[in-house]
């Protein structure tokens, strides 16, 4: 009974659809839900699927939870108020709570946007990045957390919690996480942000080549970042968005994400 409830609500929670056309916007549905397993599993049906704009390209949209069965995705209406039908809830895992997305379509210096919130939690750390997907067992298909040895990354955000009210921030650049001193990040508090990525070899329209650019709420966080480690030119069709918590912590750290929006930078 348990089980066939279980797929009754990631069958629901997948019914909507969302083309990859330009711009895209991605905003986890109305209907909430839950996909908390123990032991941990992946699942490319829980949350709302991805149309490719062309046959040739499929879109997979995937979560995972952590293998003892720790961390959490709830589709939710209320947690931040930029919510809109239902947001995604997040709860970090002992190894990786994660959402990816691949296979996804991006111009040649595209914007990557999304709301977003931490709670108040003491420890654990969050990571968003971006790059290039092309193995089951790369950083967005496979179910390891980020390494030093994750090449494929290009763009990579990472926030570290503790019992301070304001997160440690890093940016990832050359396969290493440099931490960025000055930035607005504290728990409990909603951020709009924005990544611009130019993997190409030249400056294009204002952006930096193999570098990306990050705005919190309309203002620039630094000037620009190298790329986390992937080639120039290889070609960007792949996100991820994970959280970790110590085995030992009985805290379970929650972000809230909602209204990803991918757009071309003309």
């Amino acid at each position: 009974m348990i089980k066939n409830t279980f797929l009754a609500i990631c069958l629901l929670a997948s019914t909507s659809v969302w083309a990859q056309t330009f711009p895209f916007n991605y905003d986890f549905g109305d209907t909430p839900a839950s996909f908390a397993p123990n032991p941990g599993a992946s699942s490319t049906k829980f949350l709302p699927k991805i149309l490719g704009s062309v046959k040739s390209v499929k879109p997979v949209v995937r979560i995972r939870t952590a293998s003892d069965g720790s961390g959490e995705f709830n589709l939710v209406k209320n947690g931040a108020a930029f919510i809109k039908g239902s947001g995604l809830e997040v709860i970090a895992g002992t190894t990786t709570s994660k959402l990816s997305m691949y296979d996804l379509e991006f111009k040649a210096i595209t914007k990557t946007s999304f709301d977003l919130k931490f709670d108040g939690s003491k420890s654990g750390q969050w990571i968003f990045a971006n790059g290039n997907s092309n193995s089951e067992e790369d950083a967005f298909q496979g179910n390891s957390g980020i390494k030093d040895t994750n090449s494929e990354l290009f763009s990579g955000l990472r926030w570290v919690l503790t019992d301070a009210n304001e997160l440690s921030f890093y940016v990832r650049e050359e396969v290493k996480w440099v931490k960025v001193k000055t930035h607005p990040f504290i728990k409990d508090q909603e951020f709009h942000i924005d990544i611009i990525s130019n993997n190409s070899g030249t400056e294009k329209n204002g952006i930096a080549a193999n570098s990306y650019q990050i705005m919190v709420n309309g203002n620039k966080i630094g000037a620009y970042f190298k790329t986390g480690g992937l080639e120039t030119n290889a070609k960007l069709n792949g996100l991820l968005f994970l959280g970790y918590k110590p085995k030992e912590s009985t805290e379970k750290p929650k972000v809230w994400i909602d209204n990803l929006v991918i757009t071309e930078v003309l």
